[in-house]
């Protein structure tokens, strides 16, 4: 019998509908109805009124529910005590990071933090913006994000210790086919626009991007032809040979870097750094001794 069987007939009494119920437990109405005759089958008995609407309990239903509820809470109980035995010795930090550091940098952290700290990590993840919302709502213990001091953000403050963990560097990536480089026209001019695979209008690297046409000596000429918040989905584009966007090096990995590279002269790149921050106050012990360690592995890496 499986537990998922239990919390979905416990959420069909709740809900009263089958189409209400299986969108709250995130599966198709098929899948909770065969979850449902399942339970049913393992039972014995029939527990739902077939054709009620509202959805109605037999009365083996009615004498199941409770059971049902009390054995949930029960096994959650359990596995409760069990996680917090696990994480006895080992206590956990929150790091918050976008999504693009969660697949690069994220990993780097944990290598240089390796054998150094007794530390379980609860990673936050999402867009910049989000993540950098919920560090400052005290929803994690470190950020972990790109950062240019040029560009005003919130945990630019005395309230905020910044580390450096590495540099990075921010600028326009093509494909390395010569032919389709040729055919982008990158900077363009205004009879003949280079496409530019580019960020929504919210995003810190739109930011980024802008900040770097401020700074360029004249301003290109270009026609967006996809805009996206997340720079993984702008790489797979970008690597398709649909355009010319802006990327962080970090984002570019090996095997991308086969296919794709830099495109235009230094002007149009932008230093960034990615920075770890935390409040400026006596955090937890083990918050406190991972960022000693932090600090120490980075400092030893220059």
């Amino acid at each position: 019998m499986d537990m998922r069987w239990l919390e979905d007939f416990l959420a069909l009494v709740e809900m009263r509908n089958f189409t209400r119920a299986a969108e709250f437990r995130n599966v198709s109405q098929a899948a909770f109805s065969r979850r449902i005759q399942s339970l049913e089958h393992w039972v014995g008995s029939a527990l739902i009124v077939k054709g009620a609407v509202p959805v109605r309990l037999t009365e083996a239903g009615e004498q199941f529910r409770e059971d049902a509820a009390a054995s949930v809470e029960r096994l959650l109980g359990a596995r409760s005590k069990i996680r917090c035995n696990q994480f006895e010795l080992m206590s956990q930090v929150r790091i918050a990071t976008p999504n693009c550091l969660a697949r690069s940098d994220f990993k780097r952290v944990l290598q240089m933090l390796r054998g150094r700290v007794k530390s379980s990590f609860s990673v936050i993840v999402g867009n910049t913006q989000d993540v950098t919302a919920r560090y400052m709502a005290g929803d994690a213990d470190i950020l972990l994000c790109h950062d240019n001091l040029a560009l005003p953000s919130p945990v630019h403050s005395d309230a905020q210790e910044r580390l450096v963990v590495r540099r990075d560097r921010f600028m326009p990536y093509a494909v390395l086919n010569e032919d389709k480089r040729a055919a982008f026209g990158f900077p363009g001019n205004a009879r003949h626009p280079f496409p530019l695979i580019s960020y929504s209008h919210k995003a810190y690297f739109m930011r980024l991007f802008e900040h770097v046409l401020e700074r360029a000596p004249a301003l290109p000429a270009y026609k967006i032809t996809v805009q996206c918040d997340m720079s993984d989905v702008l790489k797979e584009i970008i690597m398709e040979g649909h355009g010319v966007g802006w990327l962080p090096a970090s984002a570019v990995d090996a095997s991308a870097a086969q296919v794709i590279g830099p495109i235009g002269g230094p002007e149009w790149a932008l230093d960034v750094e990615i920075c770890a921050y935390r409040p400026r106050r006596d955090l937890a012990p083990e918050i406190e001794a991972l960022w000693d360690a932090l600090r120490q592995e980075v400092g030893s890496d220059r």
